[in-house]
């Protein structure tokens, strides 16, 4: 009975560190909803600010979700969130940061997002979705408030492939056009 009771205790803990301090450019109700945590296993170390969670890992807020075999939450003095470093084959980060737009998704073998400055570190297969536009590299680094990436191709041949969709035009814009060819 003890050892639940503690465990109960180490879990609340453990989620009370992911509470506060979750800003950024998201969705602004994103920020008022509960944050739930599903895993395997739990090792919280409340005076270190850190808990990480193995096996399976789902953490949502609103839009915001991670995937990942492996989440380290750190907070700072204050106890609010300041980094997630998610690992994984791969982990996997999605949010939407405006309403009528799709998520942003990414994803690659080691993600860290730095909660204060909005920023994704993505590295390993790393690989970021925005509405459709792609971008691949070995490492990508992404600034999730200013929309500027940075990406590496892996040492030696390896490359970093973007993929722009062509954007939709009007059906106005596409007649005038079809009659200025003919």
């Amino acid at each position: 009975m003890k050892a639940n009771k503690l465990r109960h205790l180490w879990l609340i803990a453990a989620i009370a560190l992911l509470l506060p301090g979750t800003r950024g450019l998201a969705l602004p109700q994103d920020r008022e909803q509960p944050i739930k945590v599903q895993a395997k296993k739990l090792e919280a170390n409340r005076g270190k600010n850190l808990s990480v969670y193995s096996g399976d890992v789902v953490i949502t807020q609103g839009s915001l979700q991670i995937r990942a075999d492996r989440v380290e939450v750190h907070g700072n003095a204050t106890g609010e969130i300041s980094r997630v470093i998610a690992t994984g084959r791969p982990a996997h980060f999605q949010q939407q940061m405006v309403q009528s737009q799709n998520p942003v998704k990414a994803r690659a073998r080691r993600i860290e997002f730095t909660v204060s400055t909005d920023e994704l570190h993505l590295i390993g297969d790393a690989h970021v979705n925005r509405d459709g536009n792609t971008l691949t590299a070995e490492k990508i680094d992404y600034d999730l408030k200013s929309e500027e990436m940075q990406a590496q191709g892996q040492s030696g041949d390896g490359r970093v492939e973007m993929i722009w969709k062509p954007e939709k035009k009007n059906s106005g814009q596409q007649t005038d056009e079809g009659q200025q060819q003919q």
